[in-house]
């Protein structure tokens, strides 16, 4: 798994063996990040159930100023260790946490944490997606202007979660949604600023 643009670009990230890693395709990473074009330039990304990394490497690469990997798997984790330092990447750039998302997504709300964007690819069975989306509009953990994509299965729709009992200042619209194949990517914005 090569990393496709940016300073890293060519670079293979160390990938762990086993059913709980599934990168995200290389058409679907360029259609994410064509998504966001301009928007990821110093941004604070957060990379939630990030496997191999691939996502958040490829966030640093590509110009954003710190990424915050979650994943539960300690092997993961490892891995994204192992990813960094042959990257020598600044040690101020990333963050690694071996924890469930929903005590990772506790912590960061409890600290005032916030991201300009926040990439979630939970295991597709769990259909976490719509579960993930109140989580970060309770915990006011995307940034005014910030993007949430959750990648998950065309079927699953995110967009009929339960949004309107939020504060006006913390809820979260669907603005847009991409298929390809058998991904779908939909984005989320802050309803006070989504045309921003």
């Amino acid at each position: 798994m090569r990393i496709t643009a940016g300073e890293l670009r060519g670079r293979s990230v160390t990938c762990p063996s086993g059913p709980q890693v599934r990168p995200t395709s290389a058409k679907v990473r360029q259609a994410f990040f064509n998504i966001l074009g301009d928007r990821l330039r110093h941004s604070r990304f957060l990379d939630l159930f990030a496997g191999s990394g691939l996502m958040g490497f490829e966030a640093l690469s590509r110009g954003a100023d710190h990424v915050t990997f979650v994943d539960k798997d300690r092997s993961c984790a490892s891995a994204i260790k192992q990813s960094a330092r042959q990257f020598k990447l600044e040690a101020d750039s990333y963050e690694i946490i071996s924890a469930d998302f929903e005590k990772a997504l506790s912590f960061f709300s409890r600290q005032g944490t916030s991201f300009d964007i926040i990439f979630v690819d939970p295991p597709y069975k769990m259909h976490l997606g719509g579960k993930i989306v109140q989580i970060v509009q309770t915990g006011r953990l995307l940034s005014n202007r910030g993007r949430l994509i959750v990648e998950h299965l065309p079927n699953e729709l995110l967009d009929k979660i339960e949004v309107e009992s939020y504060p006006q200042d913390s809820k979260l619209v669907p603005i847009d949604q991409r298929r390809y194949g058998s991904t779908s990517l939909t984005i989320f914005a802050n309803a006070l600023t989504v045309e921003e």
